[in-house]
């Protein structure tokens, strides 16, 4: 039995509709430059081709047996697909159906090799991806771009278990759906406008890594709080932001989006009584102290390494994460080192000779640094003064992968002619830091809080109300 195409309405959806509905995600992108992409059937399913250019155009069923290996590929005519049996193509569009797309068994769906994960992060890396629901390949000029088309509920399962790992306590992951659940519902922020996907499956929105990690208490989360979505002071459901470590307190939307969204609130992620809450906003004046004063000893911080040891987070990640301490870390480079980094980063920075320094201008109440200015000389002597004007590309800029945060403190080292000769950088958390602290929330479910306490903790002013059945 061959599917018809499931329709996108997410970009049309309302609560008003109440009704599921269906997305697309973009798993493989132009910008990942795919020429070839390989993969494998595990059940029946039934090719539809679409397009116009040569004999493959118009469209055909044609039922391929488990185990098939497909490959398809990008030449200069469209997209060609070829298996042991059979050649279609050049053509436009390729969409492969499964015969039923429903809620799926874990690992169930389409392999496809070798998809990009973590791109542009220090935890960048490709792995082996299996998909339910229907993929889609589009002829673009830079490569293919392969779509994950399925219903919201099904592409949930595949976000909470690759966002964190499937091993986190049921009351977190009910919570991670519906954060998640709400983000992608609300739609505000202008990503992959002209491209043929609602979202793409990565950090960049948020991750989808299909039903490989998929567990029985991760689809049971998911059931369990089905068509749920916090709903912001306004009454339209919240763009609910997330981010792995918030490092102790969170941050203000305006701090990271330049502008404020209602709901997103700065918080301390701890118990009422506990010493983090003597930070809230950190300041230039305390900065040190919150980075390594006594207090860290006994704090009961959600995200701290007291609630979320360093030794266990393995369980809890997500499969592409590598294991660190996100609540405290630091990172040292000498002058050379730094002057190296600025130069392949940025443009404006090919002729630096000397680097000067280096100093945070403004900070959010969490301590991520929004402003740094940067002094160096160049080859004539001249000094240029250099603003990165936002936490994302602070840390774009200063690190050869990305930042763990911009929550930090630069410790620079001068000798005694008080010329630079090093720089620590000790910092807190991991991401931007604004609505619900993954690492934090999984604290508080290790902990023995519900759904609606975590929910209720990094958004305040939100409810939890059902926007279909």
């Amino acid at each position: 039995m061959t599917n018809t195409a499931i329709t996108s309405d997410l970009h049309t959806w309302t609560p008003g509709a109440r009704a599921e509905p269906s997305v697309r995600i973009g798993v493989i992108l132009e910008s990942d430059g795919y020429k070839k992409i390989d993969l494998v059937t595990p059940d029946e399913v039934c090719l539809i081709t679409q397009g116009t250019q040569g004999d493959g155009g118009g469209a055909v069923d044609r039922p391929i047996p488990s185990g098939t290996a497909i490959h398809i590929e990008r030449t200069d005519e469209g997209l060609t697909l070829r298996t042991a049996e059979c050649s279609i193509g050049p053509v436009d569009r390729l969409r492969v159906d499964p015969q039923e797309i429903a809620s799926s068994p874990p690992g169930s769906g389409i392999l496809v090799r070798n998809v990009v994960a973590g791109r542009g992060f220090h935890w960048q890396k490709q792995a082996d991806q299996t998909l339910a629901g229907s993929l889609e390949f589009v002829a673009a000029p830079g490569g293919i771009v392969m779509v994950n088309q399925l219903p919201m509920e099904d592409y949930l399962v595949g976000v909470i278990t690759a966002e964190m790992g499937s091993a986190c306590p049921v009351e977190f992951l009910k919570a991670q759906c519906v954060v998640a659940r709400s983000w992608l519902l609300a739609m505000t922020e202008p990503k992959h406008h002209d491209e043929p996907f609602d979202r793409c499956n990565d950090d960049c929105c948020q991750r989808y890594q299909g039903t490989g990690d998929m567990s029985q208490s991760a689809i049971d989360a998911v059931r369990g709080t089905r068509g749920l979505a916090l709903i912001d002071p306004n009454g339209k459901v919240l763009d609910a932001n997330y981010a792995k470590s918030c490092g102790g307190i969170s941050e203000l939307a305006e701090h990271v989006w330049g502008q404020p969204k209602p709901g997103i609130n700065a918080i301390v992620d701890a118990p009422t009584d506990d010493p983090v809450q003597r930070f809230m906003p950190v300041t230039e004046d305390n900065l040190d102290t919150f980075l390594d004063g006594d207090w860290l000893s006994n704090t009961r911080a959600f995200c701290s390494t007291h609630i979320v040891p360093v030794e266990t987070i393995s369980q809890y990640l997500g499969r592409v994460d590598e294991i660190d301490d996100y609540f405290r870390w630091t990172v040292n480079y000498t002058r050379a080192e730094l002057e190296s980094l600025l130069r392949d980063k940025l443009p404006q920075a090919a002729g630096l000779v000397e680097l000067r320094d280096l100093r945070v201008l403004s900070r959010g109440v969490s301590g991520r640094a929004i402003q740094v200015e940067l002094k160096w000389n160049e080859q004539d002597g001249s000094e240029v003064v250099h603003l990165l004007d936002n936490e994302y590309r602070i840390r774009e800029v200063l690190h050869r992968g990305f930042l763990y945060s911009s929550a930090f403190a630069a410790r620079i080292q001068r000798n005694s002619d008080e010329k630079f000769i090093s720089i620590t950088l000790r910092g807190a958390g991991w991401g931007h830091g604004a609505g619900l602290c993954q690492i934090g929330a999984l604290g508080m479910g290790l902990t023995g809080h519900d759904v609606d306490a975590i929910c209720g903790h990094y958004y305040p002013q939100a409810t939890i109300e059902a926007v279909y059945p």
